[in-house]
């Protein structure tokens, strides 16, 4: 007689098979890609193709950074860090706000956040191109700050509302009552209780702008403004794909966000959990 299988198991067996697939969807292309870099053109153009490298060689890695690609990483790490600092300085003050005070027009704020999340690049990329033109903007940094922190504000405005709404206002309040002002107490007291919170915000906010593509394409136009994920897709030329550099330069563009990961991986945890899908 056959035994059934208790709930929790199987429960825990679909679980981990979940796991390893999503896994496989993730890992594959980066493996491929990785075992593409490090492969000669002939090896690459060669069919069947190979998972593995027969001979692997760095030849790739050194055309990439003896070209102007490291310029471009360059230029997306001042676009991205700028960025960062944009909008974790809107985030927390308009999300304190929100989260804290009742004021007239605070739903059709809250609209207009929502309406800013489902905005997308292509809609408003030609009226930011005529925007930046009029105010002799296009090819610079700042423009590309601007933009990138227009797009990523609402979503970080409304994931700090809602961090700050988990946070009591009681320890605020105790503070304010010691003395210390309004201001004060955000930076001094809530602050601090809000690091995984913030660095949530400032690693997507990162990821955002350093992946970002269509407003570096449109916005920029000299070689000495191009961001990485332009640099890579230059590698796509008149007479063919260059897969090994291209393959070389989005694997060397994902170290800095994996390393950042990788450091502030706890806190980005913890920030997604602990109270940041607090409801209004």
């Amino acid at each position: 007689m056959r035994t059934a299988l208790p709930l929790p198991m199987i429960s825990a067996t679909l679980r981990w098979l979940g796991m390893i697939a999503t896994g496989a969807v993730i890992l594959v292309p980066f493996l491929w890609s990785l075992s593409t870099s490090l492969k000669s053109k002939q090896e690459i153009l060669r069919f069947p193709p190979s998972l593995v490298p027969w001979s692997a060689t760095l030849d790739n890695y050194i055309s990439v950074l003896s070209s102007g690609f490291p310029r471009y990483l360059m230029n997306s790490a001042i676009v991205s860090l700028s960025t960062v600092v944009v909008v974790v300085f809107v985030s927390i003050h308009a999300g304190y706000a929100v989260a804290r005070y009742e004021f007239r027009g605070k739903s059709a704020m809250l609209f207009l956040i929502l309406l800013g999340m489902a905005m997308g690049e292509l809609a408003t990329v030609v009226p930011l191109y005529f925007f930046g033109s009029k105010l002799g903007l296009l090819d610079t940094y700042l423009v590309l700050i601007l933009a990138n922190s227009a797009f990523i504000c609402p979503l970080a405005i409304w994931f700090m509302q809602g961090y700050f709404r988990s946070i009591p206002r009681q320890i605020e309040e105790a503070a304010m009552i010691d003395g210390t002002s309004r201001i004060g107490a955000l930076y001094r007291v809530v602050l601090p209780a809000a690091m995984p919170g913030l660095v949530t915000v400032s690693l997507i906010s990162f990821v955002q702008a350093w992946n970002e593509f269509i407003l570096a394409l449109v916005l920029t136009s000299s070689s000495k403004m191009r961001t990485a994920p332009v640099g890579i897709h230059l590698f796509m030329t008149d007479y063919g794909v260059e897969w090994g550099s291209i393959t070389a330069a989005g694997i060397i563009s994902i170290l800095p966000v994996l390393i950042l990961f990788m450091l502030l991986q706890r806190h980005f945890v913890r920030g997604l959990t602990a109270g940041a899908t607090t409801g209004l």
